[in-house]
């Protein structure tokens, strides 16, 4: 069999898995937990690159694959995940689905610039492309939108809908604005995971 299927990768592999069911539970309207498997997928995307970069006698090989198959299965979790859920939460008119496109190609982009810097990275070690972030991460959309989610009971259905495309044209843009981002230290990382436990909290028991 091709690939790879190893514990260096198989939390990437859960990750998707997660978004399949986030995508299935905002088709049948559970939103909540459409958002809770949103997040979860999130959480994979944090720590496969950890334990990848913690497998010992990776090859060359696993690595190039790893930062493939990473970022395809970014594109399915936090690229077309949250569009689904947008679109099926009322973005579906026909300027909603024009901004979900927008947000989509902006990942698309976003990713492929990413594996573009990776690659940078290994000709050019002593660059400073290996220090942080260009543009937002495309992770960080499982961070806003519980935030936004969390405003859902709070206005009326057309106002959500309405912070929801706003929601999709900032971060869209953000993905693509050549800006850079200092790498999040593990207090950072905890602290933010706490941010989003605490949001899905919220949502569920609300």
């Amino acid at each position: 069999m091709i690939g790879f299927y190893n514990y260096s990768v198989i939390v990437t592999y859960i990750g998707v898995a997660l978004s399949v069911c986030a995508m299935a539970m905002s088709h049948t309207g559970n939103f909540k937990y459409a958002i809770l498997f949103l997040a979860l997928a999130g959480a994979c995307d944090t720590f496969d690159g950890k334990i990848a970069r913690a497998m010992k006698n990776r090859t060359r090989e696993m690595e190039i694959f790893g930062v493939q198959i990473d970022s395809l299965c970014d594109m399915v979790c936090f690229g077309v995940t949250p569009v689904i859920i947008s679109y099926h939460m009322g973005l579906n008119q026909p300027w909603g689905i024009a901004i979900e496109i927008l947000f989509v190609l902006c990942g698309v982009i976003r990713l492929a610039y990413f594996n573009v810097l990776e690659e940078l990275k290994h000709t050019h070690p002593d660059s400073d492309q290996s220090k942080g972030y260009r543009g937002l991460p495309i992770t960080t959309i499982t961070i806003i939108y519980p935030i936004v989610y969390l405003f859902r009971p709070l206005v009326s259905d057309r106002a959500f809908v309405v912070t929801l495309a706003v929601m999709h044209l900032v971060v869209a843009f953000l993905y693509v604005l050549d800006f850079k981002i200092k790498k999040p230290g593990n207090a950072l990382i905890i602290a933010m995971m706490v941010l989003v436990a605490s949001v899905l909290g919220c949502i569920l028991f609300s």
